[in-house]
Formats: structure tokens, sequence, C-alpha cells
């Protein structure tokens, strides 16, 4: 009895450390693949409500521990956060329960992933944070599976790696049928090896090939930063005062990244661009900075991009946060808004324009740009789609350094375009199409803020590009089909 107790104890000790380690800022790529499979394991041999709300407690308190990296956020609120995630995450298991007891068919390991896509993918299109938290993420550092998403977006991961835990828990329930359990075990091994396969064809035949390009990425020194007084400014004794202190301390920031950007053209560098934000300046004195940009596009013979926070004081909404772009003619072909503020800390200060995705066509290909929170939709970032290259300025800050820029990367698997991510307080990467790195910096460590990236000209077309979300109407079919099959199944033995 006393033994029996310890057991249990220690299965839940071990299933809660494995959701930590399952996803978030702990992630490690082979947890949430043996985590899933356990704890659905220990759902099934549970009355149906107590393993739900088992699944709903064990996920809940994983995905809190692993995203506890938001300083900004109040506790309520990040608690809130966790119980909604993990509600959308323990519905598969809930409607796992409905089939799998005394039901040996092999059809019963499909209910249990195509369930997981579904909600999760519904959680994803109603979360205000994107796709924060998505299984797919935990996979970063397998290079070779990821290649999948290019075909079938992030959902087959989730799909994968839910399957296993469906088909590992058949197997042992199955284990005495081996003739049977055998079939089971080549159609997943089938579809396993053929996604590797087809990933490891992917990075050794179809990767670039192209020409590449100097591009210099820039942030600014940390003690460069340039605060407006917008309260001053506002307050008729002390506008003249605060101006003149705002133009002053934003000149000495503007004044570094020309001239950081000078050089880097000097260096050889074809394209240059800022961080988000890394450039400060009062609505009232915006032109003049384009000016000055275009003259140093066209004198260095660059394209220059400009990650600038606009600040209008008289404007409840004060900041505009854009990406503006100059060719090596001094003509601005690029005047882009951030698309998606993040709630909570900047969305309620962000004046927005509802610009979309701009593309311009370069003879280093067809460039866009995004701005940091963007690359968190992959639906948003659909409108790339045909991009060979890709500028992102980013500010982050140390607590999701690594964790937001590992998801950067999959934009550029599922669009098919090259990828700079320029991060101020934050990790900086170039990355191919295929996901690999082709450069990295850390804000925190390197003391130049400069990183440089030789990037192919030459993006690809991939199929996710073309069919969208076509796995996720698969799983939804292939659910109400296997759900379909399985009702009847039980019909005809109960009318026999």
């Amino acid at each position: 009895m006393t033994a029996n107790i310890i057991k249990k104890i220690l299965f839940a000790l071990t299933l809660l450390i494995l959701s930590i380690f399952s996803n978030g800022q702990y992630a490690v790529f082979f947890a949430i693949w043996v985590f899933t499979a356990m704890l659905l394991y220990a759902v099934r041999k549970l009355p149906r409500w107590k393993g739900f709300l088992m699944a709903f407690l064990v996920i809940g308190i994983g995905y809190y521990i692993g995203f506890d990296v938001v300083p900004f956020i109040p506790i309520s609120i990040s608690l809130l956060i966790a119980a909604i995630f993990s509600l959308f995450a323990s519905l598969p298991y809930l409607i796992d329960s409905f089939f799998s007891k005394k039901n040996n068919s092999f059809l019963t390991t499909l209910i249990f992933p195509t369930a997981a896509v579904l909600m999760e993918y519904a959680y994803h299109q109603l979360n205000q944070y994107g796709t924060w938290g998505h299984f797919a993420y935990t996979q970063q550092s397998q290079h070779i599976l990821l290649q999948s998403i290019s075909v079938f977006g992030m959902g087959y991961i989730t799909f994968l790696i839910t399957w296993f835990a469906s088909v590992s828990n058949w197997i042992y329930e199955q284990r005495n049928e081996w003739r049977t359990v055998k079939k089971g075990v080549l159609i997943y091994s089938l579809v396993l090896v053929f996604t590797l396969c087809y990933g490891g064809y992917r990075v050794q035949f179809q990767k670039p090939n192209s020409e590449t390009i100097r591009i210099a990425s820039i942030s600014a020194l940390d003690s460069l930063n340039a605060g407006i007084d917008i309260q001053g400014i506002n307050d008729k004794e002390t506008a003249n005062d605060a101006k003149i202190k705002a133009r002053r301390n934003t000149s000495k920031l503007n004044d570094y990244l020309f001239e950081r950007s000078i050089a880097e053209a000097k260096a050889g560098a074809k394209i240059v661009f800022w961080a988000e934000g890394n450039a400060v300046i009062l609505k009232e004195d915006e032109n003049k900075l384009y000016k000055q940009a275009s003259q140093i596009a066209s004198e260095q013979n660059i394209y220059l991009g400009l990650g600038i926070a606009v600040v209008d004081p008289s404007n409840s909404k004060y900041l505009e946060n854009k990406f503006v772009l100059f060719d090596k003619n001094g003509s601005k072909v690029m005047d882009y808004w951030k698309g998606i503020s993040v709630p909570g800390v900047e969305a309620p200060i962000s004046n927005n324009k509802a610009t979309g995705i701009q593309k311009i066509e370069t003879e280093y290909g067809t460039i866009a740009g995004v701005i940091c929170f963007d690359l968190d939709f992959p639906n948003y970032l659909k409108e790339a789609k045909g991009s060979d290259i890709l500028l992102a300025p980013s500010n982050d800050y140390k607590e999701i350094d690594q964790l937001h820029t590992n998801m950067a990367k999959f934009r550029a698997l599922e669009q098919g375009f090259n990828l700079v991510r320029q991060a101020s307080l934050g990790h900086s990467i170039g990355a191919d199409y295929t996901g690999k790195m082709m450069s990295e910096m850390n804000h925190f460590t390197d003391n130049s803020k400069v990183m440089i990236t030789q990037l192919p000209t030459k993006g690809t077309k991939t199929i996710y590009s073309i069919i969208g979300d076509s796995f996720i109407v698969f799983c939804l079919l292939s659910l109400i089909l296997v759900i379909t099959v399985i009702r009847k199944k039980k019909a005809e033995k109960i009318n026999a």
C-alpha cells in the first residue's frame, strides 16, 4: 500500500518536472514528447473528469513557470493566461477519454493528435499574444524535423508529438497483441521517417545557393537611451526647456546611429538598418530626420532602414513605431508602421496605421520589413509571401531574448524568405529560409551592438505559402471521420 502511494507520488512529481521542461524558457526538445505520453497515460487511468482536472492543473503549472518571463504583466494576468492555455491544451485529453477506453482500433490513436492540433490552432487564433506557447517552438533545435513546417505549418509538429503519445499508449495497452502492435508501429515509424527524410533532403539539396549580400544591423548603445518628457512638453511653463532637452538627447542618439551606418557602408554593407525604435524623434522633427537619412543612403549607395520611434506629445497615443527604408537614390521606398502592438505595455500608447507588410523590388531580390511582435503571428506574415529578404527590427528584454528570437525563424521556414532580426536588448539573428543560422549577436555581451550577416538574396516558394493551413482542415475532417467510423463500428457491435 505504502509502496503504491510512493509510486504515484513519484509519477506525479515526474510529470510536474517534465511539464516545466516541456515548453517555455526551460524547454528541452524531448521533454514534451515524454511528458505528453505520460500525461495521456495518467489521464486514461483516472475517471474522465478527474483525468481532465489533472491535465488542466499539470499543464497550467508548467505553463505558468515556463512562461513567467513578462515582468510588466501582473501575476493575476499571468495566472489567467496560464489557465486559458491549460484549458485549451487539456480539452484533447477529455475528448480522447470518450473514445480510447475499451477500443482497440488503431484509428483511435488519431483522435488525440487531431483534437490537440485543432485546440491549439483555436487558442492561438484567439490569443492576443499570437503563437507564444505553441508546441512546435519546443523543437527549435531540431533542424531536420522543422523542415516539415515549410509544407504543413507548425500544427504538423504538434501532430507528430501528440500522435507519438497516443501511439505509445496504444502500444502499451495492446502489448500482448504483437501482431496488431507492429502494424501501428510501422505506420507511425513510416510517417516519422518520411518526415525526417524530407527534412534531410531539403537541408541538403534545397538549401540557398544564391549569391549573398552583406547586411549590417545596428542597435544603439545602452548609454544613449533618449527619453522624452511628454508631460514636460505638454506643460506651457516647461515646454521650451523639455523640447530643448529632448532634441539634445535624440540628436546625440540619432547622430550615433547615422555615424555607425556610414562606417558599415564603408566596410562593404549594402543594406544597413536599425533595431526597433532605436532612433527617437519628435513628430515635428520627423521629416528633418528623413532628409538626413535620404542624403546618407544616396551618398553611401546603400539601402538604409530606420527603426524609429516617432513621438507626438499632442496625441494621447503618442508613439508611432515605424520602419522607414530609403533606397540607393535616397528615395523613401518603405514607410511601415508596426502591424501588431504588444498588449498591455505598447498598445495603449501606440498610434497605429494599417499599412500592411510592404515589399519592394531591388537588385538584391524582393525586400520586406516587419517589426518585432509582428513575427509572432503567422497569419499576418503571410503578407510577406514572395519576399526574398525580410528585415525585422526588434526590441526585447533579457527574460525573453533567446526564446523570442527562436520563434522568429519559424516564419522564414513557413514563407521561404531569408531573415535578419536585429533585437536591441535581446538576441539578434540572421537565418536562411531553412532556419539555418547565418549570424547571431547577444546584445548583453556584444560591445559594438552591430551584427554582420552574409544573407542569401534569393528566397524560395514553400508548399505552406501556397496551401496555408490546409493541414488544420485535414485534422478537422480526419477527427470527424474517425469519430464517425468508431461510432458506426460500435453501433454494429451492439446490433450484432
